[in-house]
């Protein structure tokens, strides 16, 4: 019988393969319509595919773990591509905002849109050096920078539903839902569980990696455990990511403010 960790595993594999299927759907049905941007749709699979990857081979970067004991199950391979798919990620908030805060005539609005990439490229820089490092108070930093983002975003879509009706009154509501429920993870299960763990290693007097001893571990040192204690306290995080944050991207393929 297997575990609860490949049951959960199993659960990520199929909603990888649906979410590529769905993605196909959306470009399908996109590419019918005026205007056609492939901005949106190329950056949405970027994010989708390596979403695909990151559930097909789990990790837990800090730690090292990793659900198979490949060379594919890298630390340093899975961070560099949540690295690019993250920054698309971000382009495509950017995008949409900007179109946004052109459609509403919005000098403010268009201005956040700029903000919002650099913010995120702060946020990888300080999730590497945690990684790197092993110092558990970068990821906090990361997850600190990835609220700033989303309070950007939730304010343009707090706009964005006052000054317009209809349909893309009812996609501000859902953006700005999305903004909240990951805000509430971030700020409430993911920050507080960053800094207990830099606490825990403080206790534990654990020793911190210098840059170059850190990517070198980071390439090389693996631990493989399908141990459903270790696995369950980044499960909320990690399934909320790989199914709502890929649907939150390949629904703003669909989104044409210009149209």
């Amino acid at each position: 019988m297997l575990n609860k960790t490949y049951l959960w595993w199993k659960f990520l594999c199929i909603i990888a393969v649906i979410n590529i299927g769905v993605w196909l759907a959306a470009i399908w049905m996109r590419s019918d319509m005026q205007e056609f941007s492939y901005w949106q749709p190329v950056l949405s699979g970027i994010y989708v595919m390596v979403c695909a990857f990151r559930s097909f081979y789990p990790r837990i970067d800090l730690e090292r773990y990793c659900l198979f004991d490949k060379p594919i199950s890298s630390v340093a391979l899975g961070r560099t591509t949540a690295t690019i798919a993250e920054v698309c990620f971000s382009i495509q908030i950017a995008l949409l905002i900007y179109d946004l805060g052109i459609l509403l005539s919005s000098s403010a609005i268009v201005a956040i849109s700029y903000l919002i990439v650099p913010v995120i490229v702060i946020a990888q820089i300080f999730c590497w050096r945690a990684t790197i490092t092993l110092d558990h108070f970068w990821h906090g930093m990361e997850e600190v920078a990835w609220v700033v983002m989303i309070v950007l975003a939730a304010g343009c879509f707090v706009a964005g539903y006052i000054a317009l009706d209809g349909f893309y009154q009812i996609l501000m509501a859902i953006g700005l839902l999305g903004c909240i429920g990951s805000g509430y993870i971030m700020l409430f299960v993911d920050i507080p569980m960053y800094f207990s763990r830099k606490k825990q290693g403080a206790d534990s007097r654990l020793r911190y990696l210098s840059l170059g001893k850190g990517m070198k571990d980071a390439m090389t040192r693996r631990v493989q455990t399908s141990d459903w204690n270790i696995w369950k306290k980044e499960v909320v995080w990690i399934t909320s990511y790989f199914t709502f944050g890929v649907w939150l991207s390949i629904g703003m393929v669909m989104i044409n403010f210009q149209a």
